[in-house]
């Protein structure tokens, strides 16, 4: 069981993996152009770089809390208070990671529409969302779970 688990995860990690790579390279079928360096002030440029740095923590960060997860559960810890929150940090991380990855690609590409940045965007907002999900899913479970220790 655990050796499926652990097989399921590393698919999990390396699609994540792909899905960035995908969003940041490879947004569109149609060719697409940038806008110049020169269209930006100080201020926006230091924003944006604030805004990728964010992304790149956000990535870095849900890494650490998926892979936390999983050796959790390799160790028998399913339903757990830590377990529960390592997976409200992922959720969060993807979603932060989702809106800025949506605002640089709506800030930096010409003719690109917010409607073209959100779907560039959506499959991590999507996953943001179903980490959450089952965030609140693992937390009804330790809630019945405790409840049925009490009722024994």
């Amino acid at each position: 069981m655990k050796k499926y688990i652990n097989i399921l995860c590393v698919l999990i990690l390396a699609l994540m993996l792909a899905d960035i790579i995908v969003d940041l390279f490879f947004t569109q079928s149609a060719p697409i152009s940038m806008k110049s360096p020169d269209d930006f002030s100080l201020g926006s440029v230091l924003l944006l770089l604030l805004l990728c740095l964010v992304m790149l923590g956000g990535v870095f960060m849900a890494f650490v809390y998926f892979i936390r997860f999983i050796l959790n559960v390799n160790r028998n810890q399913v339903f757990t208070a830590k377990n529960v929150s390592l997976l409200r940090k992922y959720g969060v991380c993807a979603l932060i990671v989702g809106v800025s990855f949506i605002i640089f690609s709506a800030t930096i590409i010409t003719g690109n529409s917010l409607v073209d940045a959100l779907l560039d965007g959506i499959d991590t907002l999507g996953e943001g969302f179903f980490a959450l999900l089952m965030g609140e899913i693992f937390s009804i479970g330790l809630k019945l779970e405790e409840e049925k220790k009490a009722a024994v």
